[in-house]
């Protein structure tokens, strides 16, 4: 499926905890430098215990409150800047480093750092992920880095309350309080009434060991809240409770559909009716196959291909027509919406819909089915000539996984085995092979020529965790290799999804439901650009064609190189993808009234002007209401009289953050498992690349994995002396190892090797510096 969002700028929240390196650690401290893009320096001491402590003296308990919020009346105003005394206020969505609560930020013009906001009194009870107007401070109140002043504020109102209040951890005990110590580093330690412990028989033995599910129900003093328990989740290190306290943390719901909503679906061996397929086109004379993962069950797309009289080709793009048996608004409809996608989990797959409605609407092979199509005529240099969609009737003669499109590509005249294709219907698998050599003809000239036009692909690499399907536990792990195969698939989903969004703003421009994607932040991608030329790496950051192509041009490079070189320069590739990534923004749903000018509909990384989601309807709700409004456009029909731009930005919104929830929850389920088959298998051996360093630790991806690690320079202690520089502009950390002694001198793109564990007391994965030169095999 298409790739078209930008990787998020989040850190990964299931990193250890960095404790501050009690020692002096540099020579030339530089106060307030550090290489993280938001500017304020992360030395983290975690103090709670001292915080509890304090909060025993009754004159700080009475000061240490929260301001009251300014009455949602005055806020408009004060954002138009009437009657603001001269103070600015903005708003945004919070946030909040995942290193150190104490750090929250906000957006402002490109130009500029973000707007920090220092302590949780400031924060002002806000959370993560909440949309929140802001008061800047007066300049005397402002930070210094780098020469420059960044602008500080304080949360003066939530417009919109987006984090679900509820976090996971375990208890400890605190002179007469129970307190929960949440995973999650952004919220706050979560004082337990009695109460809650006494109704579940929580006994201070199992603490800290025990996983529990806390709502957070007030937030008087910033130094803690106050929650009650929701849920006993099991024993800290148990795979089922770490994965289902990864879903509840993030509000994901994954309980089965109940009865009530699911009266009248049809059932898995639903055979279609004649009402079903009337006025219908119908397409299953035609040769049309599906391509997805090896392991896919949810076949929402199919493709077709038919060369024309005139030399042009029929290209079809046929979609399964889930919204068919859904009715807008119905109670399963809802249900649905507020589910929003399906969650990938590493031992599991939760579907948005009924698992019954997901396998009647799945186009599997040799069976009727309904689907709603996109069809083109084009050109034999991938030009469009015209047009049209059709609710068709489809039947699939083959399932084909990437790696059996990635064979016929490479090998077109090659004989294969009568059992390489299962393939039904009076087709022949040299038939197939052409057609997807066409296919594939076509997807090379159309991505040739997006990029050609300003398009932009960062490629990060993804992990994948095998899971052994009769004990649930990991057995190995692979990364993610994008093929020819891949995009050939991912051309023309964009193409059928840029063609649905022009058509829907075209014909309904005020409640269309629409994928933006905003600009980068040019003052964050200048400082990446200014890290870079330092070590080498001159990117062209002004457009995002320039951006693409520096990065392509460095990519290109790899093929002229010898194999040591090339793989260095392929781990060098990551950090550089890596850094340019954090400039970028999250793709988002927007209705499309939301905006003031039509050029802020447009999607950055594709570079054009329209784009929605319409090819996955049955992992999307987006998609689900895209093929509701594209029908409503073909019958000429207005929408039911619900269907208003306050629903149209409700659903956007929701869509929104249960998307980002899902991506979330799916890497930190591939964290989760990985990290428990190292505990498995014990400590590994791995190359990671430096990706920041900072006075305390350094910021590495393990080379082989594309996973983040940050590592303290704590563990360090006994072993060897540190000292951190920043001469030119240049952070620099030189270690002195004691045995042997050695020096290594370490900064961006500089090769490590590493010891890679469980941590000993929790469920996270840790890295330990090596000496340099370490003649230890690499097992990752």
């Amino acid at each position: 499926m298409p790739n078209e969002s930008i990787p998020s700028d989040f850190v990964a929240q299931n990193q250890p905890k960095i404790e501050k390196f009690g020692r002096k650690i540099s020579r030339r401290r530089n106060k307030g430098k550090t290489s993280d893009k938001r500017a304020v320096p992360v030395d983290i001491e975690p103090e709670e215990e001292k915080d509890i402590e304090i909060q025993t003296s009754k004159s700080l308990r009475q000061r240490e409150t929260f301001a009251q919020y300014i009455p949602e009346k005055q806020i408009d105003k004060l954002l138009r800047n009437e009657d603001s005394n001269g103070r600015q206020y903005i708003e945004g969505q919070l946030r909040i480093n995942p290193w150190c609560h104490k750090y929250a930020y906000l957006s402002l013009s490109d130009d500029q750092y973000d707007l920090l906001i220092v302590g949780l009194k400031d924060r002002n009870r806000a959370f993560d992920g909440d949309f929140v107007v802001a008061c800047i401070n007066q300049p005397d109140k402002w930070h210094m880095h780098r020469g420059q002043k960044q602008k500080t504020g304080v949360v003066v109102y939530i417009r919109e309350k987006v984090h679900p209040r509820k976090t996971v951890g375990c208890f400890k005990q605190r002179g007469a309080f129970t307190f929960l110590y949440p995973r999650d580093h952004r919220i706050p330690l979560v004082k337990i009434n009695k109460e809650s412990l006494q109704q579940f028989g929580v006994c201070p033995s199992s603490y800290e060991d025990t996983l529990y599910l806390v709502v957070i129900t007030d937030w008087v003093k910033p130094k803690f809240a106050v929650g009650k328990i929701e849920k006993v989740l099991g024993n800290i290190g148990d795979i089922k409770a770490e994965t289902n306290a990864i879903l509840l943390e993030y509000d994901l719901d994954v309980t089965p559909y109940g009865p009530d909503v699911m009266k009248g679906l049809p059932n898995s061996d639903y055979s279609l009716t004649e009402n079903d397929v009337k006025n219908r086109e119908d397409w299953r004379g035609e040769c049309i196959f599906t391509i997805d993962p090896d392991n896919a069950v949810d076949l929402d797309d199919s493709v077709s291909c038919k060369s024309l009289e005139n030399g042009n080709y029929e290209i079809g793009v046929h979609i399964s027509d889930v919204t068919h048996y859904i009715e807008f608004l119905s109670p399963l409809d809802i249900q649905v919406s507020k589910r929003a996608t399906t969650i990938y989990m590493t031992d599991n797959v939760y579907h948005m819909l009924p698992k019954q409605l997901c396998q009647v609407c799945s186009l599997s092979p040799g069976q009727d089915k309904l689907a709603f199509s996109v069809i083109w005529e084009m050109t034999q240099d991938a030009r469009v000539v015209k047009y049209h969609f059709a609710k068709t009737i489809i039947r699939s003669c083959c399932q084909m996984s990437y790696q059996h499109v990635q064979k016929l590509i490479e090998n077109p005249e090659h004989n294969w085995p009568d059992d390489f294709l299962n393939i039904n219907g009076n087709y022949k698998l040299s038939d197939l092979s052409t057609k997807i050599n066409i296919l594939h003809d076509l997807a090379t000239q159309m991505r040739k020529r997006r990029f050609q036009n300003g398009a932009l692909q960062i490629d990060q690499p993804k992990l994948y965790i095998r899971v052994d399907k009769t004990t649930g536990l990991p057995l190995s792990y692979n990364i993610e290799e994008r093929q020819d195969s891949n995009r050939l698939i991912e051309e023309f989903m964009l193409l059928a999804n840029m063609t649905v969004a022009t058509e829907l703003y075209n014909m309904i421009p005020e409640t269309a439901l629409l994928r933006n994607h905003r600009e980068p932040s040019k003052h964050i991608l200048n400082i990446t650009q200014d890290t870079l030329q330092k070590f080498g790496i001159h990117l062209d950051v002004n457009s995002s064609a320039s951006l693409h192509a520096s990065i392509k041009r460095y990519e290109q490079e790899l093929e002229t190189e010898n194999d040591d070189t090339r793989t260095t320069m392929k781990y060098r590739m990551m950090v550089i993808n890596n850094l340019c990534s954090k400039a970028m923004t999250r793709a988002t749903y927007i209705c499309s009234s939301s905006v003031k000018a039509e050029e802020e509909l447009r999607h950055y990384a594709l570079n054009v002007s329209l784009y929605t989601h319409f090819t996955s309807p049955i992992r999307r709700y987006s998609d689900c209401i895209v093929h509701r409004l594209l029908y409503s456009t073909l019958k000429n029909v207005e929408m039911p009289k619900e269907w208003t731009k306050k629903l149209c930005k409700s659903i956007a919104a929701n869509c929104n953050i249960k998307k980002y929830s899902a991506k979330m929850a799916q890497e930190r389920s591939s964290e989760l498992y990985f990290t428990y088959l190292v505990d498995l298998k014990g400590p590994m051996i791995a190359m990671g690349i430096v990706l920041s360093v900072n006075e305390n630790f350094v910021n590495v991806i393990l080379c082989q994995l594309g996973t983040k690690l940050r590592l303290s320079f704590t563990q360090l202690e006994n072993l060897a002396d540190v000292e951190y520089s920043s001469e030119c502009s240049v952070p620099t950390i030189n270690i002195f190892w004691k045995q042997p002694p050695v020096t290594q001198v370490i900064n961006v793109f500089t090769l490590l090797y590493l010891r890679i564990e469980k941590h000993p007391e929790s469920f996270q994965l840790i890295g330990n510096f090596l000496p340099p030169n370490s003649e230890s095999e690499i097992l990752l």
